[in-house]
């Protein structure tokens, strides 16, 4: 007796299409300013950059929310206030002051978040570009250890015609990567291995790395400080002072930055950069120990409007055909409209008397799984790396019966290529396999 199992696909993979927005986007974005490796009580400066990648023609006012939080652990003295005060460009008019209570010398960890009181404030770009601005901080009857700041800011802009813009049109984005995460307590040197992984066009941008810092947090106990430095070079090393908390648990934060220019996270090209990030607690000793890389990166929007992947693939859900001594497999076909020129449809075969794909029946438990075979010549020595390829409604015999015959169950995959090669650039168009008035895949089989 015959079967066949058809699926409908109508399509395997995504083109890349032109996409046209009806109205502005708007993106967030943070840039590392400052972080302080040891105990601050006056006032201090901070010059950063701010880069905007996108278009904001014909846009007013076009971030819409800037503000910077700045954090720490502090102690007090004297007999107040306790005042943070912030501002931006040495323009007091931007001043804003945060009054703390007093805590004296228990170390106590705060954040405020600091926002220009000015209209439309000073962090108003208007136009793509790199802006610079200098924040001042400045401290009454406090003593912070660890200051850091960052700033935090959504910015309204004009999409292109399509998702991601034109390549001309170079753009940033904001990263986070997950480096450690500590479950147990930590008081000497400690060293993590993380990979941070760039995907996007740095083609043609001179240092595209805008911002690059690593919070580190937990909580702390004892009197001493953290050494932080990345791929084992003292030149990298920062060394954070954190006030005596005694036996008391404290939480911390502190923002670490390689000190050297331009830096040892400073990817000039895609792909998967490898860092080892060492941190050395001395007189302290530290609980739930994390750390986290936020990496600001321009970079280079892919073409917009070009066409169809090269390659997509489906594979098939797992099919039972109810033979438990197996079945004989006899052909395979897919059912849909003619291919265009250069394109293919590959097909490929595979069973198991194992219905998860494994190799050793009926424990099926090994390390195991689908293998899927095709016969470029039609000669029986299937393999791996071989498909079948007939047109739309021509069966392929299956001639690999050592392969399947004799197997309960089956899948089956299906690529299509919108290239002639299968792998080069993008296609101008796809094969098609079911829809209407088609019966998508069709596998035969004989008990």
């Amino acid at each position: 007796m015959n079967r066949y199992i058809p699926l409908v696909i109508i399509l395997c993979f995504a083109a890349f299409t032109v996409s046209v927005f009806a109205v502005n986007q708007v993106k967030t974005t943070e840039t590392f300013i400052t972080s302080g490796d040891g105990e601050v009580s006056s006032a201090t400066t901070t010059t950063f950059s701010l880069y905007i990648g996108d278009d904001l023609t014909g846009i007013t006012n076009p971030v819409k929310s800037a503000y910077i939080p700045i954090s720490g652990v502090y102690t007090t003295s004297g007999g107040g206030p306790y005042e943070l005060s912030a501002k931006l460009e040495t323009d007091n008019a931007t001043l804003q002051t945060f009054t703390l209570p007093n805590v004296g010398t228990t170390p106590t960890p705060f954040e405020v978040l600091y926002k220009d009181p000015t209209s439309p404030g000073k962090i108003n770009p208007a136009s793509a570009g790199t802006y610079t601005y200098t924040l001042g901080i400045t401290l009454t009857n406090m003593t912070v250890y660890g200051l850091g700041a960052k700033a935090v800011v959504s910015h309204e802009y004009v999409p292109a015609s399509c998702a991601d813009g034109q390549p001309a049109n170079e753009k940033v984005k904001t990263t986070e990567t997950f480096i450690t995460s500590g479950d147990g307590e930590v008081s000497s040197a400690t060293t993590t291995t993380f990979s941070l992984y760039i995907g996007d066009d740095l083609t043609g941008i001179t240092n595209p790395v805008k911002s690059v810092y690593i919070p580190i947090s937990g909580v702390y106990t004892g009197n001493g400080t953290i050494l932080v430095k990345l791929d084992d070079d003292n030149n990298t090393a920062e060394t954070f002072t954190l006030p005596n908390v005694g036996s008391t648990p404290t939480p911390f934060e502190i923002l670490y930055k390689d000190p050297t220019v331009p830096g040892k996270i400073n990817p000039a090209s895609a792909g998967t950069y490898t860092y080892t990030l060492g941190i050395t607690p001395s007189g302290v000793t530290v609980y739930g120990l994390g750390a986290k890389a936020v990496v600001t990166h321009r970079y280079k929007p892919p073409t917009c409007g070009g066409g169809f992947a090269a390659t997509g693939y489906l594979e098939s859900s797992t099919f039972d055909t109810g033979v438990a001594s197996g079945a004989a497999y006899n052909w395979i076909l897919w059912d849909g409209p003619a291919k265009p020129l250069n394109t293919h449809v590959k097909l490929q075969l595979a069973t198991s008397n194992c219905a998860n794909g494994k190799t050793n029946p009926p424990a099926c438990d090994d390390f195991g799984d689908w293998q899927y075979y095709g016969d470029a010549d039609g000669n029986g020595t299937c393999n791996t790396t071989e498909y079948y390829e007939p047109d739309p409604n021509i069966p392929a015999e299956i001639k690999c019966w050592v392969t399947h015959n004799n197997q309960r169950y089956f899948r089956y995959k299906v690529t299509l290529c919108s290239v002639n090669d299968c792998t080069t650039g993008t296609g101008n168009a796809t094969p098609q396999i079911g829809g209407a008035s088609y019966n998508g895949v069709i596998v035969n089989w004989s008990p």
